[in-house]
């Protein structure tokens, strides 16, 4: 992956060449770096970190979309002070933090504290007493979450360890998969659908001749007879709502059934030939139809197949690049403390 231009491109490639939404890989790989951040070793996690200013005009830090903090400092004098850190007190004791008589939360310029405390407005804030001054500042050193746009020239995430980076390429590739395959029922609507309403319509346009009004054709061993019995039944099993709506071929590609709509079309399939097996012996009119009509079956049947073993690698292929990603995320905290 190292030698492709973009993260789009890479991505691209693990999705077997398929035109990829960008907009939602975007998405996919900010997810990633978010969830390999939060599970690194503190040695790589510190690569992800950040330094937010606290002084006179912002002596507190809001802390939405903001990881976790690291540590905090305070300076402990105006001039000849230094970096101290500052302790962390648990917030229900913040507001001794101002108390001179108290000797476990009081904060000093020597012996700085810090808490975060929840708010009505927003997921929290950080205090730091004494109060950030504009000659004594303090720093708050904390997790920042990077934004990732995969059309880049780069392929470089800012404070993200480089050792992590091919992690977001497979987890954006594995998420795109999974939208490719939310997707392809639409195509498989569109494409089927189009040959299954080609058979109809040759099924129908034998069907309309006037049979039932010749003695002839309804004489219980005539071809004729056998001929309509078997398109009448692969037009059921096409769309006749025979024996339930789901049980047909269009009731199959609605329900999302591909193994029913694949039994479907070869019954269609059979019944067809069967119809074509007497109109031979019978050579009547029609005959042209039937085979439009075996045509568009084995035409649906095939475009099927295609989606199917499509649909297939999309599967295998989400698995192979989530099980590669899970093997290189386990090595990277291996070491965890």
């Amino acid at each position: 992956m190292a030698g492709e231009s973009t993260f789009s491109a890479q991505i691209t490639n693990l999705v077997g060449g398929a035109t990829i939404d960008e907009e939602f890989c975007d998405d996919a790989a900010q997810d990633a770096c978010k969830e390999i951040i939060n599970q690194l070793p503190e040695k790589l996690k510190i690569k992800c970190s950040t330094v937010s200013l606290l002084n006179n005009s912002s002596t507190t830090m809001d802390l939405d979309a903001v990881g976790d903090i690291l540590h905090v400092t305070r300076l402990s004098a105006n001039s000849g002070g230094f970096q101290v850190p500052c302790r962390e007190i648990p917030a229900q004791f913040g507001g001794l933090a101002t108390d001179s008589n108290d000797l476990n939360y009081y904060g000093t310029a020597s012996d700085p504290v810090y808490w975060v405390a929840s708010n009505t407005s927003d997921v929290g804030t950080l205090f730091v007493k004494p109060d950030p001054e504009a000659t004594q500042v303090a720093y708050v050193h904390h997790i920042s979450y990077p934004t990732v746009d995969v059309s880049a020239s780069t392929v470089e995430i800012a404070n993200f360890p480089d050792e992590a980076t091919y992690l977001v390429v497979l987890y954006a590739a594995a998420r795109q998969l999974l939208k490719f395959q939310s997707t392809m029922t639409a195509s498989w609507n569109s494409d089927i659908t189009t040959a299954l309403t080609a058979v109809n319509t040759a099924l129908n346009r034998i069907n309309t001749h006037a049979w039932v009004n010749e003695e002839t054709f309804l004489t219980a061993n005539s071809q004729l007879k056998r001929v309509k019995g078997a398109l009448d039944n692969a037009e059921s099993v096409i769309n006749g709502n025979k024996p339930s709506s789901d049980t047909d071929a269009y009731g199959a590609l609605a329900a999302e059934d591909l193994e029913l709509m694949s039994g479907a079309l070869s019954i269609a399939s059979t019944e067809i030939s069967r119809a074509q097996t007497h109109l031979s012996e019978w050579g009547a009119i029609g005959n042209m139809a039937v085979q439009e009509a075996s045509g568009f079956t084995a035409e649906a049947s095939a475009r099927l197949q295609q989606d199917t073993a499509k649909y297939q690698w999309y599967v295998d292929q989400h698995a192979k690049l989530t099980a590669e990603y899970q093997r290189g995320l386990a090595a990277l905290i291996g070491g965890k403390s």
